[in-house]
């Protein structure tokens, strides 16, 4: 037994003795008053007294005890104070996430097993020593959690607590709400992805395993509501990520099994808690679909049930929850996965009506709407027209290759063609210029760029895509395309001096590479200066491309069989995929490059060395 505990024990021993000699005084009290006896009468008094003796000695004992258990509580909390208001942080090095280190803040290892042991032996029910009688646990959390912090030590802390409920300790329901409340409010930019990257992501899925899972759950929802902005797609991101449940992905034997019960919660009959989270379990269901078939588009639903999705989500996209739009903005997420508008290429799938593209135009226009929701708008507009969006019209970056290795003269290169969107050029415009997050102006940016829109407005944002390592390939790669049809100065000084930056060899997006062929783009006098015929740059290319080169058996024009490796253009890469599904002859340089290839079923050894020292590939 601790020593706290010991003297627990003697305080209840001390009361209960305490107790007995109260009852024997109002015995002997009652007895004095009704006593005829002079024996009586002589010796209760004696026994009266005594009793008050006792009483007042054990109260002196009690009352000493209590002072010393006071006194050692006092001790604790000096300690706790010391150990509150001085907060050792360390940085922790966030794990695969992008191509250059990325930390984050955490508490020092000595602090977090000092404080979490504390914390814990404060919240059990069984611990009944007084010792700790003036601090509980939920006191402790609020030191923590109520204090003004800077940022960093903020973070730290809200991790801590949140890995503090995995224990699953004895607190209020306040406490824990305060809890998740302190870490939505510390979230940061590499929360919340697909993976649990950081200790955030981490404490957040823990806590989902333990007992309070229910309460956590409920609090995500309803903060998503009572948020906004980028708090409120973090916390979307967090619910789809350690939330739901991840069923069969998506196709279309199962589609109506899968839809039709989300979308049927996405009616005025239910909560907008309710509705939120069918929401989120359709965006998860519609990404999901994508990512496990390399972002491809959803066009495998029957007609009825894509039309049914698009009636359902764009009706409450309308509805509006006290000026909030949490339940409208949901639904522009999940239209988002469902057109395919994070990529490129243009949806045609569906073919919306005029009507259908206003309630999108109302919401990027709408200040009161969510800036997510906003860009996401505008993404959408972007890619549901017949015409091919700029990006996708051809393969910019690779024509700026054949420029820089004298293949073709800049005077070659391919034209854009402008698709005929004026009312949705004219709202995105508008909202490009407004007070909104950065990262949905960049999601702006990019929506002009693809309609043919390029203006100043569009540099920066297109120029912090270009630049930031956290982006894929493609993304990068759209971006580089819009900023060289913006081609003013401003551009190009930004590609002059990534072009003297010094090679970073951990970034493999080869950023002065990808610098100077948007010079070539462009047309800029001092980069066509230093083409050349050696192909180096059509090497570096591919090179770097590997996910977009294509194996494949087939039989030549003269009926002998032969193994291609192929080089695809990423717009092309769908109609490429269908075109060998297909039992008719195709031309494989319709799709894109033949990069290596041989006679036979299996590629010789020769090729094999071949693209090892061309490319890097090992075949």
């Amino acid at each position: 037994m601790s020593a706290d505990n010991r003297e627990h024990s003697l305080l209840s021993e001390l009361a209960q003795v305490k107790a007995t000699w109260q009852e024997k005084l109002a015995f002997f009290e009652k007895e004095l008053v009704v006593a005829d006896s002079a024996e009586q009468r002589f010796g209760l008094p004696k026994k009266i007294e005594q009793c008050r003796q006792e009483i007042t000695r054990i109260t002196k004992e009690i009352e000493s005890l209590k002072k010393e258990q006071q006194q050692k509580t006092l001790d604790i909390l000096d300690a706790l104070s010391r150990k509150v208001n001085n907060i050792p942080i360390v940085d922790r090095q966030i794990e695969n996430f992008g191509t250059t280190p990325k930390i984050e803040p955490v508490v020092a290892p000595n602090w977090q097993e000092f404080m979490r042991l504390f914390i814990f032996k404060l919240s059990q029910k069984n611990n009944q020593s007084k010792y700790f009688g003036l601090v509980t646990a939920d006191d402790v959390i609020l030191m923590l959690l109520t204090a003004n912090r800077p940022p960093k030590e903020a973070r730290a802390l809200s991790i801590f607590a949140m890995q503090c409920l995995v224990a699953e300790p004895n607190l209020k329901e306040e406490t824990v709400n305060l809890i998740i409340d302190k870490a939505i409010d510390n979230f940061n930019e590499f929360d919340g992805f697909d993976k649990l990257n950081t200790l955030m992501d981490e404490a957040f899925f823990s806590v989902m395993q333990s007992r309070f899972k229910q309460l956590l759950s409920a609090r995500l929802l309803q903060q998503y509501v009572q948020n906004r902005d980028i708090h409120r797609n973090k916390i979307g991101c967090i619910f789809s990520s350690i939330v739901i449940t991840k069923g069969s992905i998506l196709n279309a034997e199962n589609a109506t099994q899968i839809l039709i019960p989300l979308l049927e919660k996405f009616t005025i009959l239910y909560s907008v808690e309710e509705r939120i989270d069918a929401g989120l379990n359709l965006v998860e269901v519609f990404y999901r679909s994508q990512v496990q078939n390399s972002f491809t588009k959803i066009d495998f639903l029957p007609q009825p049930i894509l039309r049914k999705v698009i009636k359902v989500l764009l009706a409450a996209v309308q509805q509006e929850t006290a000026d909030n739009y949490a339940v409208s903005t949901i639904a522009i997420w999940v239209l988002l996965w469902v057109t395919s508008a994070i990529t490129c290429h243009s949806y045609t799938t569906y073919s919306f009506t005029d009507e259908e593209l206003d309630i999108l135009r109302q919401v990027v226009i709408n200040e009161k709407h969510d800036a997510y929701a906003r860009s996401w708008s505008a993404l959408i507009l972007s890619v549901c027209t017949p015409e091919k969006t700029i990006f996708a019209q051809a393969d910019w970056i690779y024509e700026w290759v054949l420029v820089a290795d004298g293949v073709k003269p800049h005077r070659k290169l391919p034209k854009p063609s402008y698709p005929n969107c004026p009312q949705d050029i004219k709202v995105i415009k508008r909202l490009i210029s407004s007070h909104i997050p950065s990262i949905t102006k960049r999601r702006t940016a990019i929506a002009l760029g693809r309609l043919g829109c390029f203006i100043p407005e569009m540099i920066d944002p297109l120029l912090q895509i270009f630049q930031d390592d956290l982006y894929t390939r493609e993304d990068r790669d759209e971006a580089l395309v819009y900023l060289v049809f913006i081609g003013n100065y401003k551009v190009i000084s930004a590609f002059k001096n990534g072009l003297n930056n010094p090679q970073d060899n951990v970034d493999k997006y080869d950023l002065p590479e990808h610098c100077f062929l948007g010079l070539i783009g462009i047309g800029n006098v001092d980069a066509l200066k230093q083409k050349n015929n050696s192909h180096i740059h059509e090497n570096k290319f591919i090179a770097a491309r590997g996910h977009l080169i294509h194996k494949l058996k087939a039989k030549d024009s003269s009926g002998r069989w032969a193994y291609y490796f192929v080089y695809v253009r990423p717009a092309l890469e769908q109609k490429f995929t269908k075109a060998l599904d297909s039992t008719q002859s195709i031309d494989i340089e319709n799709y894109g490059k033949v990069i290596g290839s041989c006679y036979g079923e299996e590629p010789n050894d020769e090729v094999k060395a071949f693209l090892k020292e061309k490319y890097g590939f090992d075949v």
